[in-house]
């Protein structure tokens, strides 16, 4: 069942008008301690930017999981991706990360790089796609509790 939801899977190119879509996705997937999710005006914001885009994954009209990237001169920066919680593990990260990498190849990209916190799970997911620690923020992100996390830069060359 689950490999075949996988191949229901459509990627796509998301606009303004999908933000209201995102939204319950971005509050489900991510722990507020951490204070990573954006709220919808920043979605806008950012999609007002040159070379920003909205990666929608979706199963027919249920939205599945995002990702936000920008394009800057030979590189791209991976800005967000979240998938909805009783979505993950079905291939819609992969799906979503295979379209990114293409589309970094399409435009001449040399490198994608994306930042996250040091505990952050997903950093096995990364490391399957090539992706390597380059840098260290330390003590950058300040979670609700007060404490301190570290944030990693990483990169892969395309």
């Amino acid at each position: 069942m689950k490999q075949s939801l996988a191949k229901n899977i459509i990627i796509r190119q998301g606009y303004g008008q999908d933000i209201a879509s995102i939204m319950p996705i971005m509050e489900r997937a991510f722990d507020p301690e951490y204070g990573e999710a954006w709220n919808g005006a920043q979605c806008i914001s950012m999609l007002s930017l040159p070379y920003t885009q909205l990666i929608i994954a979706e199963d027919k009209d249920e939205v599945y999981g995002f990702a936000f990237t920008r394009g800057i001169c030979e590189d791209e920066e991976l800005l967000m991706l979240a998938i909805e919680p009783d979505k993950r593990r079905i291939g819609v990260a992969s799906a979503l990360m295979q379209y990114i990498i293409s589309d970094a190849v399409k435009n001449a990209r040399i490198h994608i790089f994306l930042e996250m916190r040091e505990n952050n799970v997903a950093a096995l997911f990364y490391k399957e796609f090539g992706f390597e620690q380059i840098g260290i923020r330390e003590k950058y992100y300040k979670g609700l509790s007060g404490k301190y996390y570290n944030a990693i830069t990483k990169r892969i060359t395309l």
